[in-house]
């Protein structure tokens, strides 16, 4: 497996994320588990994908929800709520086909955010505050 040691946000850094851009929950068949800023994932999914030299699968979860919002297979898109594959989408194909690298990306403190109050992780009356602004897009309703 090739060395990448992720950097962690700090407490500041992941409450500005939590409130303004949005988290992501994700789980790695090797039994890695993270929380990433939602503008991260492309970059995310390729680092991830080289640092367990493209073994890794992912699965991504928005918070409140159970079912994965975007799964892989190794680097590639497994399935992935319509919505958010127009977000990544450009930018996951170009560092998959092209020499550009993945940016440096941080992730969260899982223990810090263990940690956080939840009002700080943006939950009111055990409902996450900003859900409709930042996640509920990417619910499909049939």
């Amino acid at each position: 497996m090739k060395e990448i040691k992720y950097k962690k946000y700090s407490k500041k850094q992941m409450l500005k994320i939590i409130q303004k851009y949005g988290f992501l929950f994700v789980e790695t068949n090797l039994g890695d588990d993270y929380i990433i800023s939602k503008n991260d994932i492309a970059d995310f999914i390729m680092l991830e994908s080289q640092r367990t030299c493209y073994t890794a699968d992912m699965e991504f979860y928005i918070p409140s929800i159970d079912e994965p919002v975007l799964t892989t297979f190794g680097c590639f898109l497994n399935k992935v709520n319509p919505i958010l594959r127009e977000e990544i989408i450009d930018r996951l194909v170009l560092l998959q086909t092209t020499s550009i690298k993945p940016k440096n990306i941080k992730i969260f403190d899982n223990e810090m955010f263990i940690k956080l109050s939840p009002k700080e992780k943006g939950i009111i009356n055990g409902k996450v505050n900003n859900f409709a602004k930042l996640y509920e897009k990417y619910i499909v309703t049939q």
